[in-house]
Order: C-alpha cells, then structure tokens, then sequence
C-alpha cells in the first residue's frame, strides 16, 4: 500500500498552490461564487434524487462528505442535512474548507490519513464521495475506504460513491506512468508546460474499474451495491456512482 505520509504530502502540496484549482481543474475561473454553485448544482442534479428515491428525509440526519476538499459539497450537504461532515486527506484543504464555511454552524472538517475516516462507528446517515476514490493510489486504498464507509454509517444506511470505470484517454499512458519514477514524469512534464504536481499516483488514480468489480470490493467492505447510476458530468463511461447500503 502507499505511504499515507506520500498521499497527505502530495495533496498539501498542491492545496498550498491552488486548493480550488484542485479540486475543480476543468472549470476554476479564480471566481469563488462560481465554484460553489457549481457544487451545489451538482447537489441537486446527482444527490437530491437519490434522497428522493429512497425516501432519505435528511432534517435529522448526518452526512458524511469523503474526500471533501474545501468543502463545497459538505455546504451542499448541510443545507439538506442536520449535520455534515467533511473528511478530507489533506489539512491544508480542510483549513480552507473551515474558512469557506464560517457562516455554516451544522458543519464539521476533519483530516484523515486517506486510508481511515476520523468518523465515530455508526455514526452517518448518508456517505457522499464524488471525484476522489479516483485519485486512490491503490486498489488497496479503495478497499480500505470502502470498509470505512460501511464501518461509519448506520445499519441499512446508503452512500453514493463516486468510481472511475474508464480513462479518457489510451490506457497504455497510464501503464507506461505505473512504471515510471515520478521524479522523471514531473521534469517531463515541467519540460513540457504541464504541472508537476499531476505526475504521482495520488493524482493518477489506480486502475479504473469495471462495475462487477465495484461491487465485490463493495461486498468484501460489508456494502451492497443497489444499483449503479450514469454519471452526467464526465464522458459516457468512464464513471459511474454506486448507490451502496450497509448490511442489514
């Protein structure tokens, strides 16, 4: 498994240069307004109607937000809920995230180690990830989250988790980078104008995965997979969101 001191490292780094840049690379303008609508539209395209559907009545309830960044979906998630927690890698970005909040009084930042949440057991009504498990380095990574997941939320309980199932560009440059020392993709692509700090696997990601193996990590974590769900804001295919339920 990775370092945790490499994924909290790498991810201070680049919340020290630009926490926002980071977390919203295609579309940050430098206009914080935009960034946080942004967010919460998104709330109520990708999370509303599955609270709707499921028949989640989030007033007094709580909802976890992994991988919360500067929190512009924990906000989101503390307008529909009694309380919101956002849980993230880096302490810099929750930092951030308490700043960009201060006139929120139902919400909670708190810094992991990427691999275990900082959340009590039982403890959450709804766990909410979106563009992070992603970025784990290791399949071994995601598996570790996903049984936090299912540790901290009550029984029967939902989430809506976030994978990547496809790259969006040819896989082959992913297996050459794997292979690859990161000290010599960061000069290639500072040589090349590109940002050195995209070069490690805390950016990259582990190989994407296909939905059948979503749902066995999600099974060995102690998670049902309900069903999985198109996701509108990347390229057709190369994500998906599962609707996961801890085992009643």
């Amino acid at each position: 498994m990775p370092r945790i001191t490499d994924m909290k490292k790498a991810w201070n780094e680049r919340a020290n240069r630009d926490p926002f840049f980071y977390v919203e690379t295609e579309l940050w303008d430098h206009d914080k307004g935009k960034f946080f609508e942004l967010g919460r539209a998104r709330a109520r395209e990708l999370i509303d109607p599955v609270l709707a559907k499921y028949n989640i009545d989030p007033g007094d309830k709580t909802a976890v937000d992994v991988g919360c960044g500067v929190g512009r979906f924990t906000q989101a998630l503390g307008i529909r809920f009694a309380k919101a927690v956002g849980v993230d890698v880096s302490e810099v970005m929750v930092e951030q995230a308490k700043i960009a909040a201060a006139e929120f009084s139902n919400l909670e930042f708190v810094s992991g180690d990427g691999v275990a949440l900082p959340c009590p057991s039982d403890s959450a009504d709804f766990v909410w990830s979106y563009e992070v498990f992603q970025h784990m380095p290791s399949h071994e990574v995601v598996k570790s989250n996903l049984r936090e997941v299912s540790r901290i939320l009550r029984t029967g309980a939902l989430g809506l988790v976030h994978f990547r199932t496809a790259h969006e560009y040819p896989t082959i440059l992913w297996h050459i980078a794997k292979f690859t020392p990161t000290r010599v993709i960061q000069a290639l692509k500072s040589r090349f104008g590109k940002d050195p700090l995209t070069a490690d696997d805390s950016w990259r990601g582990a190989k994407p995965l296909p939905k059948d193996m979503i749902a066995r990590f999600c099974q060995g974590a102690g998670l049902r997979v309900i069903e999985f769900l198109d996701d509108p804001t990347h390229a057709p295919g190369s994500r998906t969101f599962a609707v996961v339920q801890r085992g009643v």
